[in-house]
């Protein structure tokens, strides 16, 4: 849903758009991650030359999958663009507070800047404040850097996507448990890996469908996380009404 404000301000006609939409996923894969089963991604925004404020949700439809907030502010101009965005998610505080701001807290807080133009997009994401330590409790500012190449191709858009990370990330030394009894050893898990690692290579196929009073893009997915030697195979639906 596209909505259009106009003021006169100056002698100037400036226009604020803003877009409401949802994804339909069969599963959640963000940055290479495994977040959870067949998910609805709601999202809400408001653009102003160049100046852009928008709010991103994912709910499961499994209780073990985690509920997520996304709030993020973000200015572009000439093709670059820098914002910060505030992460919030279940099962981080015992007791799911939104409005609960410790450091340490559901709340994390990343910055980002990149460039976007028609040939390729290169973004930048690094966490400043939060839930974000490496095991030994220093402050991991847990980094990823992508490369996104658009393409046409047989009549469907496409779009191949590699990520990685550039030195350890945030982690978790968990102790090595056999038969009830500690081994001295430890398993190790990482925001996104353990040192420099490629942690995401995708390929995407977007086909829109004109259904009349919308136009609906149903997209498919191969996304592999080389670091973990993981794969999974997504499809989605964007559904936005006019």
């Amino acid at each position: 849903m596209v909505l259009l404000v106009t003021a006169a301000t100056a002698g100037a006609q400036r226009r604020v758009e803003g877009n409401v939409n949802a994804d339909i996923i069969s599963h959640y894969m963000w940055r290479g991650q495994d977040r959870g089963g067949f998910s609805v991604q709601p999202t809400m925004s408001l653009g102003w030359q160049g100046l852009s404020l928008s709010a991103f949700g994912s709910t499961g439809f499994s209780s073990d999958d985690p509920q997520e907030i996304d709030l993020n502010l973000n200015y572009e101009r000439w093709g670059v663009n820098i914002g910060v965005t505030d992460y919030w998610e279940t099962g981080i505080d015992e007791n799911n507070r939104y409005l609960h701001f410790e450091k340490e807290g559901a709340h994390q807080l990343e910055g980002n800047i990149g460039y976007t133009c028609k040939y390729f997009s290169l973004q930048a994401y690094t966490v400043l404040w939060g839930h974000d330590r490496k095991w030994n409790g220093d402050r991991a500012y847990s980094t990823y850097v992508e490369l996104g190449v658009p393409f046409s191709l047989g009549g469907v858009d496409w779009q191949l996507r590699g990520g990685f990370t550039p030195f350890e990330s945030a982690g978790e030394r968990i102790p090595k448990v056999e038969n009830g009894y500690y081994t001295g050893k430890y398993d190790y898990n990482y925001y996104y890996a353990e040192g420099f690692a490629c942690v995401e290579a995708a390929l995407r196929a977007t086909k829109t469908l004109d259904i009349g009073f919308s136009k609906m893009p149903v997209f498919a997915e191969l996304n592999v996380n080389p670091y973990l030697q993981t794969a999974q195979m997504v499809f989605g639906v964007t559904i936005q009404p006019f």
